[in-house]
Order: C-alpha cells, then structure tokens, then sequence
C-alpha cells in the first residue's frame, strides 16, 4: 500500500495586502485541480478575496494577517471597506460552487465570473459569464446592452444573478437575440 496522504485541510493561508496567498504545496495541487486560485509556481497560489472566504465558511481554510488569525466576520468587514459589492459576488459564488461549478474572476465590463459546466474545468472553455445584481438596484438598458453585446462577442452566455433581501438569488438567461435585426426593427 502507498503512504497515506497528510491531511491537508485546513489550508493555511497570509493575507498580503490584497492577496491571500498559499504556500504549501500539497494545498496548492488540491486547490488547483478543484479550480480555485491563481497558481504562480509549485509554492505559491493566489485566492480571490471570495474564494477565501468560501473555503473559510467550510473550515477548509484559515487566514492569517501579521501573525494574527482573521475570522470570517472579521476578513468580510475588511474586504467590505474596499469593496461594496463583496457579500453580493461572495453569495453568487458560493451558490454557484454549492451547485458544483467551478467559477472563476469575469473579463471585465464589470462581469463577476466567469463559469465552467460541471466537469469542464481544464477541458472546456467557460460557457457562462455572470454579472451579479442586487434586487431593487436601477442598472441603465445601455449598461446591460454593453455587457451582453462583451459577452456575445466572447460567445459566452450572460446569466444575470439576482441577489433579493432574503440573499437568495435568481438566475436569469439573457438573449443574444437582441443583438440582431430585431433591435433596429428589421425582420429577418
């Protein structure tokens, strides 16, 4: 029999400024064949401020800063002074990767993520890109154009993630369709 793997779990990481970086490298193959991080080499990954604080919430991970050790409360309030929108993107993450997809930073164009079909990460590119919206929040036609218009021309789905007071979320599919003739009242 081979020798049993160590336990790895949990994962310790450092925040660095505005990384939380991992250094262990049995931590580092597991997060990455589970599509978490960014890896640079063999002895360093680099997690998004959300993906910490998913794998906090499973106790798959803890955090330090100076020495000290960050709790989930305490590392979302800090990440909320720099950015508003954390406990939205954190939500959608979260039940995206519950739902088992693997998800990922978006491409810009204020796009949240990225998402890989369950079981495609590594083989197929990312069929949907996410744009997370909190429920009752105006959001301009013209800026939900632009963004569908980005992710049509990466021949991605755009799924809107709805995000009400209760902090359940709803999904919506948006159509490439007014992409075509039928905005400029042309028949095909």
């Amino acid at each position: 029999m081979g020798e049993e793997k160590k336990d790895i779990f949990p994962i310790q990481a450092k925040k660095n400024r505005d990384e939380v970086c991992v250094t262990d490298k049995d931590a580092i193959e597991w997060l990455d064949s589970k599509g978490y991080g960014f890896r640079f080499s063999d002895n360093l990954m680099i997690l998004r401020p959300f993906e910490a604080l998913y794998l906090m919430s499973l106790n798959k991970l803890v955090l330090y800063h100076k020495s000290k050790q960050l709790g989930f409360n305490e590392y979302l309030h800090i990440l909320g002074k720099e950015d508003p929108n954390i406990w939205l993107r954190y939500l959608i993450y979260k039940d995206l990767r519950d739902k088992g997809y693997v998800v990922k930073d978006g491409y810009g164009f204020g796009i949240d993520f990225k998402v890989y079909e369950v079981g495609e990460y590594g083989s197929k590119p990312a069929k949907y890109l996410v744009y997370g919206v909190v429920e009752g929040v105006p959001m301009p036609v013209t800026k939900l154009y632009n963004i569908l218009k980005h992710a049509y021309s990466l021949r991605k789905t755009l799924i809107i993630a709805t995000v009400d007071r209760r902090s359940e979320i709803v999904y919506y599919m948006l159509s490439s369709l007014l992409l075509g003739k039928e905005t400029r009242g042309e028949k095909a």
